[in-house]
């Protein structure tokens, strides 16, 4: 099996965040972890410019100054992305319906909290819905994936939720003609048709 990407080299190809946060853990089908630390989860949070780099930056002092609790809101992060995965998958498979109870509550739980950190605040001459900046809290790095996936199921249609066809990652199909089958063309695509033009020359 070829090397995982990591968290500084997979493609950020879901169209939402939450949707490449929870291809972190995805290789093919295959079950893989790109989150091992803390400053991991703070990278993806850069690369998607989730937060500001001040807020980063505070998140980067806090996280060594409390290393104990970065861990255990990097446990948190995996949780959360779990829940999302399971949510997903079962929207893609049109399987909702058999959607474990405890993993709807967890998702649940995890939008209510992230939603619970966001207020009306005064910026730049006007009312901007924006997260609480004091006091800082390590779990800022996981309550923006949250709210980008209350943002993914309250503002977009679900049946544009896809799995790719190669990689089994998640993505959003924003295409005019919504017929979209990979994650990525010059990657995933590229790769099936060769697959495929290979298997037809070997059964010719």
């Amino acid at each position: 099996m070829a090397n995982v990407s990591t968290i500084t080299e997979m493609d950020l190809v879901g169209g939402a965040a939450c949707l490449d946060f929870v291809n972190t853990a995805l290789d093919l089908d295959v079950p893989v972890e790109r989150l091992h630390t803390y400053q991991d989860l703070l990278m993806l949070v850069r690369r998607l410019s989730l937060l500001d780099e001040k807020t980063l930056a505070d998140l980067e002092r806090l996280a060594r100054a409390e290393p104990e609790q970065a861990e255990r809101v990097l446990s948190q992060a995996r949780q959360v992305r779990s829940a999302m995965l399971a949510t997903f998958n079962a929207m893609v498979k049109g399987e909702l319906a058999t959607l474990q109870a405890s993993d709807l509550s967890t998702f649940n739980e995890l939008i209510s909290e992230a939603l619970n950190q966001r207020r009306f605040l005064w910026q730049a001459d006007q009312l901007a819905f924006s997260w609480q900046s004091r006091p800082i809290q390590l779990q800022q790095a996981v309550w923006v994936f949250s709210w980008s996936a209350y943002e993914l199921l309250t503002t977009q249609d679900h049946k544009l939720l896809k799995q790719c066809g190669a990689c089994a990652w998640l993505f959003l199909d924003t295409t005019k003609n919504h017929r979209r089958k990979w994650c990525d063309m010059q990657s995933c695509g590229s790769h099936q048709k060769a697959r495929r033009y290979y298997q037809r020359k070997k059964q010719a």
